[in-house]
């Protein structure tokens, strides 16, 4: 017998999901790969497209002088940041190709293996030294690991992922800020495994440098992310480069239709509440946690509440994959295991299909 189903913490569940029209074709656990768009939010960017057509440059200057700056509140508020501070760029790759050049100055960087390869791309380039240090063997990322890393190396940046993409182990951001700190290192934070998955409070968790692309958990669709930089942080690169970061990363035009896609996933993600969501997809990687080991399925990593978002990784091969996507369940095969990615959206029955279908 399987455990009782857990009650969402999401008042009207089912109606939220509704929302949501890949359910209807598909029992989707891969947000870790791409978070499914909500036919409002479709919508919404499709009455912004009519708008473009028919309006042409009247409607662009009203983003411009306006829109693009309501989108950066909203993202300013979904990380408890300023928006003085945030910048909206195409995705977290391309802000932080752009941003790279300014922290020359900061150039033995403390990065860690199998990170996201966009995060280690723009510290291989001429200039910066990077400082590769391993998970652990189980894969995690010990603090006692990167204060060893930074007493030996003095690395003055340190550039490392909330969720990794691999095993899905979040690292404490309130501690790694408060570790770099105490080497005079900054901190650079990549959220996009997290960010709308796990609440974030930026006054708190006293980041350096963090940005995302809203792909994935936001459910923003393609072509908009943020960077968020501290006052201190651009202060120093402005006294260092002669240039305003935050101006720069925002310079040239964004699709309008990219950010009104932000704009309404962020106003629903802010609706249902960060606290909430965070509580039901805890609650739902436990049920399946259960249903898993009931069912003699190999769980790899995702056992510890206080160091995961919303990703399990399984026992599995692209195989095994293949068998799943057969039976209409989407999951990815990543590393070296079989990543599920669970959101607000997914419910019970979503884990019991695929432990259902799991060994047909």
């Amino acid at each position: 017998m399987p455990p009782m189903p857990a009650p969402s913490t999401l008042p009207d569940h089912a109606a939220l999901r509704a929302g949501y029209p890949a359910f209807t074709e598909l029992c989707y656990l891969d947000t870790s790969s791409m978070g499914v768009v909500a036919e409002g939010t479709a919508q919404a960017a499709h009455q912004e497209q009519q708008r473009l057509m028919r309006e042409g440059s009247v409607r662009l200057f009203q983003w411009m002088f306006g829109g693009n700056a309501e989108v950066a509140r909203t993202v300013a508020a979904s990380i408890g940041g300023t928006e003085q501070g945030t910048a909206l760029v195409q995705s977290f790759t391309v802000g932080l190709a752009q941003l790279a050049p300014l922290l020359k100055h900061r150039p033995k960087v403390l990065v860690i293996g199998h990170d996201y390869p966009t995060l280690h791309a723009p510290f291989a380039l001429p200039g910066f030294q990077r400082v590769v240090v391993p998970p652990e063997a189980d894969g995690t990322i010990a603090l006692d690991t990167l204060r060893a890393a930074l007493e030996r190396e003095r690395s003055q940046l340190v550039a490392i992922s909330e969720v990794q993409w691999l095993t899905g182990f979040r690292i404490d951001l309130a501690a790694v800020a408060e570790l770099c700190r105490a080497f005079e290192a900054w901190s650079l934070v990549d959220i996009t495994q997290s960010w709308c998955a796990v609440p974030l409070d930026m006054q708190t968790a006293d980041i350096d440098i963090i940005g995302a692309s809203a792909y994935k958990w936001p459910l923003a669709g393609f072509g908009n992310g943020f960077m968020h930089l501290s006052e201190a942080v651009r202060a120093e690169l402005q006294e260092r480069n002669g240039v305003d970061p935050i101006a720069m990363l925002n310079a040239g035009h964004r699709d309008p239709v990219a950010l009104t896609r932000l704009q309404d996933a962020l106003a629903r993600i802010a609706a249902i509440g960060p606290e909430r969501i965070a509580a039901h997809v805890n609650g739902l990687c436990t049920y399946a946690l259960d249903r898993f080991d009931a069912a003699g399925i190999t769980v790899l990593h995702g056992r510890d509440a206080e160091h995961r978002a919303g990703i399990l990784v399984l026992h599995g091969d692209e195989d095994q994959v293949k068998r799943l996507e057969e039976h209409r369940v989407k999951v990815a095969y990543r590393g070296k295991g079989i990543r599920v990615g669970i959101h607000f959206y997914n419910n019970t029955a979503d884990i019991d299909r695929l432990v259902e279908v799991w060994g047909k």
